[in-house]
């Protein structure tokens, strides 16, 4: 009988920590994100962007509110989304292929179209807001060349 319930509080033990590991897993919001996506681009002609979440969202850093980036299908701000909540990545929903180029995001705004491609949306929405508040703009200011 003791050794039933050894093996029973055993397994309810390890059931228990892969439970916690997994909310765990679904609420950390990463403080670098790498912008590599493979599945938009064959190859990235430019380095790939560290983008330093941490120090856009966090209190301490520039204090952007999730939803200033992150919106719904309809391009409002998720204003409810907080850290921790679950959020779906640019290229769930922009998920058209292949190379953009500057013209697409650094002229007029794109249209819903143009908006589809990963490359476009991320520019638009990353370019867009550093113009507002003053970020870099130029292109090897986020593309860095590895030292």
């Amino acid at each position: 009988m003791k050794k039933r319930f050894a093996i029973l509080a055993s397994i309810a033990c390890v059931v228990a920590l892969f439970l916690a590991a997994g909310l765990y897993a679904g609420t950390s919001c990463p403080d670098v994100i790498e912008m590599e996506n493979q599945e938009a681009f064959d190859g990235h002609r430019m380095p790939v962007v560290a983008f330093d979440h941490g120090t856009h969202y966090k209190a301490d850093g520039y204090g952007i509110g999730c939803g200033e980036c992150h919106h719904d299908e309809n391009g409002e701000p998720l204003a409810e989304l907080k850290e921790g909540d679950e959020a779906q990545g640019c290229f769930e929903c922009h998920n058209g292929t292949g190379p953009g180029t500057p013209k697409d995001f650094m002229g007029p705004p794109p249209d819903a179209e143009a908006l589809n491609s990963y490359y476009t949306a991320i520019h638009v929405n990353c370019v867009g807001c550093h113009k507002q508040q003053g970020g870099p703009v130029a292109c090897n200011q986020c593309h860095v060349k590895p030292e």
